[in-house]
């Protein structure tokens, strides 16, 4: 029997240690919300017919919960204390041919957390709304809420964007954001991209930075065989410069390394060979692990006379692809003066 009690009172205290060990259930408004401090940019390019949202948070995997896009329909940033069921619910009633200010109105209306959230929504005509919760207003104010206290909530419309954050610096990240949009000349990705940087500049959120995330579509033109609606979908979840990574993996998507390859051997053809490994140099920057960027720098400084830089490079890439790279370099006139 008293076995029994014991084996019985073990049981029951590593019940209550193992439901101390559980995470609570937060709700809105209980300690601080990890989605607060978070800006983001939605855009609708009406030549490209594009969308995209970019976005930036002082919170862990950001780039995933906040953008939504529908190619042909419309885009989305739910962000604050963030409701992914905001991108669904956006995207469908906008294909039911309802207007921005009318799919935001619906959403919050429904949502009993509303005033912790802050969403922006953008359609095909170019038309967006933007709805910041009470909360997210008051907190920037509030001094029991330490974190958040002095920051600015808000956002800055313009003709087919809108730029929009909260627990910034000031209002001026949101207004850089626009100014620099408008003054973009790249694609849809680049000017966002751009835009994030300039609110950066003005001193993003006010607790740092963490994730970023981008991401384009475009409707798959008819006949065409592509079957990539997602032109640029990529994100940092975890970063100390997450907008340098994202920058990067915007390049490599863009096709960037490979312009630059084409830039390098252009130059080198004309005798600048300085000028060529420096284009490929960058090229590998943002894409090392590639062994044919490898190898078109081997190829670079063999070209301005470097065998010893020519080979480590080209040992680079053989030691990764060694039946391409060893037959290929066997015949390239390139390495002729190194055999």
């Amino acid at each position: 029997m008293f076995r029994h009690r014991t084996l019985a009172l073990v049981v029951a205290t590593l019940s209550l240690a193992v439901a101390a060990d559980r995470p609570r259930a937060l709700t809105p408004g209980d300690g601080p919300d990890p989605w607060f401090g978070t800006f983001s940019i939605i855009a609708f390019d009406p030549v490209t017919q594009e969308l995209g949202v970019g976005v930036q948070s002082r919170a862990f995997g950001a780039g995933a919960a906040v953008p939504y896009a529908k190619a042909g329909v419309g885009a989305v940033a739910t962000q604050a204390s963030a409701n992914r069921h905001y991108g669904p619910k956006a995207i469908a009633l906008l294909e039911q041919g309802l207007s921005p200010a009318e799919v935001v109105k619906r959403i919050t209306d429904e949502d009993p957390g509303r005033d912790t959230r802050q969403v922006a929504v953008i359609d095909t005509k170019g038309r967006s709304a933007v709805y910041t919760g009470k909360r997210v207003i008051d907190r920037n104010s509030d001094p029991k809420d330490l974190v958040h206290l002095g920051g600015y909530a808000g956002h800055v419309t313009g003709d087919t964007f809108s730029a929009q954050g909260n627990t910034l610096a000031s209002q001026a990240v949101v207004q850089a954001m626009a100014d620099a949009y408008r003054a973009g000349r790249g694609t849809m990705a680049e000017r966002l991209m751009d835009a994030l940087d300039a609110g950066q500049a003005k001193g993003g959120d006010t607790r740092g930075m963490q994730s970023a995330g981008l991401l384009v579509v475009r409707p798959i033109p008819p006949g065409s065989e592509s079957t990539v609606e997602r032109v640029v979908d990529v994100r940092v979840d975890d970063h100390e410069q997450p907008f340098l990574e994202l920058r990067r993996l915007m390049d490599m998507t863009l096709g960037v390394p490979q312009r630059l390859t084409d830039r390098a051997a252009t130059l080198a053809k004309q005798g600048r060979h300085a000028d060529a490994v420096a284009e490929q140099q960058k090229a590998l920057a943002i894409n090392p692990r590639a062994e044919t960027l490898m190898y078109a720098l081997a190829q670079r400084y063999a070209e301005a006379g470097d065998p010893a830089r020519a080979l480590e490079q080209l040992g680079a890439a053989i030691r990764r692809q060694p039946a391409q790279w060893k037959a290929q370099a066997a015949a390239d006139p390139a390495f002729a003066s190194l055999r």
